[in-house]
C-alpha cells in the first residue's frame, strides 16, 4: 500500500513538472516578439484577403508623367478596388498648358479603359500607359513586395492613424520592384526607402510611402475595406461607320 502511494506521488510530481514545462514553453512562444519580416508577411496575407477597398495614390514633389506624348502629368488619384481584379481611378491631371482636368481609368478583366476628360466617353487605354492599378492588388504586386523585396526591414514603433493603432515598419526596395506599381519614375537599380503602416493586430495595411530624392515620393493610403464596391466594365461608344 505504501509503495502504491509512493508511486502515485511520483506520478503526480512528474505530471506537475511536465505541465509547468509546457506552460513555460507556451508563455515563451506567446511572449516572443515577431520579427519585422513576420509582420510584413502578416500584412501580405491580410492584403490578399481583401474583398474591396478605397485608396488614394498621391505623387509628392515633381508631378508624375501620365502621358508623355501629350505632356500630361498627375499628382493624385482617388481609386476603388473590388476583388479580385477590378480597379477604377479618378485621376487629377495637368496638361502641358497648365489646364487642370480629371479623367477616369478602369482596369477590369475585359481590358483597360480611359475616359476622355472633356466628353467623359470611354475608350481603350493608351498602350504605353505605365501605371496599372490592378497590379497593386495582384499576388505579384504589393503582397510579393512585402514577402520578398523589403531589404533591411525594421520596426520603427506604433502610431495612431484614423483612431487606429498601427505598427510602423520601414526598409528599402529596389526600383525595378516598385516601378510596376508606381509607373516608370524610379531607377530600376536604385534602392528606395519604403515606410509601411499596418493596423495592430489585424495587420491590414493603412499606408505605404516610397521616398525619392529631391523631396519627391509616392503615398498610398487605404481605407473603407470590405465595403460594397461595384466597378462596372465601361461601355464604349459605337464605332463610327467608315464612308
Amino acid at each position: 500500500m505504501r509503495n502504491a502511494r509512493a508511486i502515485l506521488v511520483l506520478l503526480c510530481l512528474l505530471a506537475f513538472q511536465a505541465f509547468n514545462g509546457d506552460s513555460a514553453h507556451a508563455q515563451t512562444a506567446r511572449g516572443r516578439t515577431a520579427t519585422p519580416q513576420e509582420y510584413l508577411n502578416r500584412a501580405a496575407d491580410a492584403f490578399l484577403k481583401l474583398k474591396s477597398a478605397q485608396f488614394t495614390l498621391t505623387r509628392e514633389g515633381t508631378p508624375a508623367v501620365l502621358d508623355e506624348k501629350n505632356g500630361i502629368t498627375f499628382t493624385v488619384a482617388q481609386c476603388s478596388y473590388a476583388a479580385p481584379d477590378r480597379v477604377s481611378c479618378n485621376v487629377k491631371i495637368s496638361s502641358r498648358g497648365g489646364t487642370i482636368l480629371q479623367l477616369t481609368r478602369v482596369w477590369v478583366p475585359e481590358g483597360m479603359f480611359q475616359s476622355n476628360p472633356l466628353t467623359r466617353q470611354f475608350g481603350k487605354m493608351p498602350p504605353d500607359a505605365s501605371f496599372n492599378g490592378a497590379v497593386l492588388f495582384a499576388r505579384t504586386g504589393i503582397p510579393q513586395i512585402l514577402q520578398t523585396s523589403v531589404q533591411k526591414p525594421q520596426v520603427v514603433g506604433t502610431e495612431t492613424i484614423r483612431d487606429k493603432s498601427t505598427l510602423h515598419v520601414k526598409g528599402e526596395v529596389r526600383g525595378d520592384k516598385l516601378n510596376p506599381l508606381m509607373g516608370t519614375e524610379l531607377k530600376p537599380e536604385m534602392m528606395y526607402p519604403v515606410d509601411l503602416w499596418m493596423e495592430d493586430p489585424s495587420a491590414d495595411l493603412v499606408k505605404i510611402h516610397v521616398t525619392e530624392s529631391a523631396g519627391s515620393g509616392w503615398l498610398i493610403e487605404l481605407f473603407a475595406r470590405n465595403e460594397a464596391v461595384e466597378i462596372p466594365t465601361p461601355q464604349l461608344p459605337p464605332a463610327t461607320p467608315k464612308p
